[in-house]
């Protein structure tokens, strides 16, 4: 005999059981970031410890390179990927296939102009690099493009496995040739540098190859789609541009007016902060397909509690660091990188303000208003590098933290305006977490916890 619920009891249990669903998959992908982060730190003080500050400076440079210029080309895909998969219906083999023309084509172009440009890059932010390394890394933005074009596909298609294999696999790859290269072969700057170009070459095939088993690829262009995803991209494409220069934008301009040095200590900082945006990354990346899967109204509530609770566990993680950092980063790194504890300190506030940005700017997009987005990103891009420009000739990598969370503070106002104007949502119930949601944050954690054990058991 079948027991039926009542409709509205029946409506409260599937909610539930979404919530669940989305907070598992949340702590789930960020069990991945994690893992990630655990094995990025080892591989940050390897590099830190065998280069020193002046070639870990320039090792960071060189290693954000193709990552920052493939931006100028990414033209929005990954969004559009989303979008057309989750609202039109568009085919993932499609997709896919456009995309890997996309990447070879936008890719290669960018490649041409930047190896005529660079003895521009190589004066004026690569200084004293040698010659021989920008070839190497300016080669791999077509891979790192396709990469993220793939990754778009796989993230439609909630296929959130992917995303941890792809933020683990190169940290632990990079771990072994760190230790063959630094280590044991004591390559230096060189050694570094081949692991990474062999690591994104390989991680490129392997993305290609998963989603070709889940969606065959085929060499057909369709150019329908294509003018689709290129409609919907433009506007996500200034928005993303705006947002990763903000982001990376600082380190190049502390390379300008500042030592390699400099930037090495700056660039420990920086990372050591970024290993708390991987919060707000693994759960920004769970909620995007399912809020360009919904409803107006219901993203709007899905936003608002993923906002509580991805901002109450990053405050928690805030006054960890806060509390750590000084003691961590000499004992990690070595006494050479103690000028890196300041920019931390200064840097952490304004990680909440990046996680807010973060996740509101996936609200918009899902629901193809990036025009709020890119407001908010040029504004604080401007802001962003105007401060760096005042202050960090003053204040040195200091100033440039500074610059970092005054910037963020004003596109992430900028967007939590809109968007409570927008939903009819107030600031309390985007901002501030429940009594009750903290023991469903805590037992989400338990229950990924309990699979995580069950699976060491197995």
């Amino acid at each position: 005999m079948r027991c039926h619920l009542p409709r509205s009891q029946g409506v409260l249990v599937a909610k539930g059981q979404k919530r669940r669903h989305f907070a598992v998959d949340s702590f789930q992908v960020l069990g991945g970031q994690l893992v990630m982060m655990g094995i990025g730190v080892v591989n940050g003080v390897l590099t830190a410890r065998w280069l020193g500050p002046g070639d870990r400076g320039r090792f960071q440079l060189l290693v954000l390179l193709p990552t920052m210029l493939s931006n100028f080309v990414k033209l929005g895909i990954p969004q559009a990927s989303v979008f057309y998969m989750r609202r039109r219906g568009a085919s993932a083999s499609d997709v896919a296939s456009n995309s890997i023309w996309f990447a070879l084509v936008m890719g290669g172009a960018a490649v041409v102009v930047c190896w005529l440009g660079r003895d521009w890059l190589l004066t004026k932010f690569l200084k004293d690099t040698p010659h021989e390394l920008l070839l190497p890394s300016l080669a791999l933005i077509p891979f790192v493009l396709l990469q993220f074009y793939l990754l778009g596909v796989a993230q439609a298609e909630e296929r959130f496995r992917e995303y941890n294999i792809r933020q683990i696999v190169p940290n632990f790859l990079a771990l072994i040739g760190l230790v063959i290269t630094l280590v044991m072969l004591h390559m230096g700057l060189v050694g570094a540098v081949i692991v990474q170009v062999v690591i994104q070459v390989f991680m490129t095939l392997w993305m290609t190859w998963r989603v070709h088993r889940e969606a065959p690829l085929h060499l057909q262009w369709k150019p329908d789609l294509a003018r689709g995803m290129l409609s919907f991209g433009s506007k996500s494409y200034v928005q993303t541009l705006a947002a990763t220069l903000h982001l990376r934008i600082d380190q190049y301009i502390c390379a300008y007016f500042l030592t390699p040095a400099d930037v090495g200590l700056y660039a420990i900082a920086v990372n050591f902060a970024s290993l708390l945006l991987k919060i707000p990354e693994a759960t920004g990346t769970v909620m995007f397909p399912r809020l360009a899967g919904s409803k107006d109204r219901d993203a709007h509530v899905a936003t608002t509690r993923v906002c509580r609770y991805t901002l109450f566990i990053l405050a928690v993680g805030v006054v960890a660091f806060a509390v750590g950092g000084p003691v961590a980063i000499p004992l990690l790194y070595g006494r050479r990188f103690d000028g890196a504890v300041k920019p931390l300190l200064i840097l952490l506030p304004g990680l909440l303000m990046m996680a807010l940005y973060q996740l509101l700017t996936r609200n918009f997009t899902s629901r193809a208003k990036q025009e709020i987005n890119i407001i908010a990103a040029c504004v604080a891009l401007s802001l962003n590098v105007g401060l760096n420009i005042f202050l960090i000739p003053r204040y040195g990598i200091a100033g440039a933290a500074l610059a970092n969370g005054l910037s963020y503070g004003t596109a992430a106002l900028t967007l939590l305006i809109a968007f409570v104007r927008d939903s009819g949502h107030s600031v309390g119930e985007t901002l501030l977490v429940r009594p009750a949601e903290i023991g469903e944050i805590a037992r989400a954690a338990r229950q990924v916890a309990g699979r995580l054990q069950g699976g060491k058991a197995a």
